[in-house]
């Protein structure tokens, strides 16, 4: 083979990388461009043992602490989160998820965790139930309290979803390029798995297994269109004024807490 042959298959060759490099680069941007940015991960975990989750009790909004076993719980799970490049901690303002929540990021070494105001994360109304032994309530009464039946002076799973999902949605677009860790309590929980998976029909709510401290990951990519397009139902909580938690945000209130965020 000639020296000008070789130097014509060289030529080609380096032809051809720099289109190939080109078509990965034009795809990977198109791709990111048509999902409205980078996918955000979120790893959801619920909070660590109090003492209520020994006693069988209800817990609501009643706020009991970490027992011992929770706090070693939070610092074992920590352990496990350490390669996920977790950036940013997002807590429902409760004593057992903020304490679970500070308790990981102290071994994560992140050093700020983001608390939610009001009620966007805050845990599901038991009313009258809260603080009381599970065995000591009506096994069928409870059965349709976790469908979407009111507990007493509580509020119903759909009230909760309409909150969270909501805001849920906004942080999505805000916080779409990092990696996210919600500490969060049972039915805030489930109602994210809902966010992630699909809203299930009315009445048919589902009871997810869960267990203090267990982790659950999602991406962007998994949330439904349906999820994306939701609308609080005009007959629950969260329709209104500028203070609503289930508001969803305009696009200029969004530019301002992206810019808030920032620091910019």
């Amino acid at each position: 083979m000639s020296r000008y042959t070789k130097m014509k298959i060289m030529t080609l060759f380096k032809l051809l990388t720099v289109v190939f490099i080109y078509m990965f680069v034009y795809n990977t941007f198109y791709e990111v461009m048509r999902r409205g940015g980078l996918n955000m991960k979120a790893y959801v975990l619920l909070h660590a043992q109090t003492d209520y989750d020994v006693e069988g009790r209800i817990i609501g909004n009643s706020d009991p602490p970490l027992n011992d076993t929770g706090r070693a719980q939070a610092r074992e799970v920590a352990a496990e989160l350490l390669d996920k490049d977790i950036n940013m901690i997002l807590s429902s303002p409760q004593n057992r998820t903020m304490e679970t929540a500070q308790i990981v990021a102290g071994i994560l070494g992140i050093d700020e965790i983001k608390i939610t105001k009001g009620l966007k994360l805050y845990e599901r109304a038991f009313g009258d139930l809260e603080g009381m032994l599970i065995s000591e309530v009506d096994m069928f009464a409870l059965s349709s309290w976790f469908g979407n039946a009111a507990t007493p002076n509580g509020e119903t799973v759909r009230e909760t979803a309409n909150r969270v999902i909501a805001y849920m949605n906004n942080m999505v677009k805000i916080f779409r390029t990092k990696t996210m860790l919600l500490v969060v309590p049972e039915h805030v929980l489930r109602v994210l798995y809902w966010f992630f998976t699909g809203l299930p029909e009315l009445g048919k709510e589902s009871v997810i297994e869960t267990a203090n401290c267990k982790i659950y990951e999602f991406d962007t990519d998994d949330i439904p269109p349906e999820i994306k397009d939701y609308q609080p139902s005009a007959d629950l909580p969260g329709e209104g004024g500028e203070d609503d938690p289930g508001r969803l945000l305009s696009q200029s209130e969004i530019d301002a807490l992206i810019a808030e965020l920032s620091g910019s």
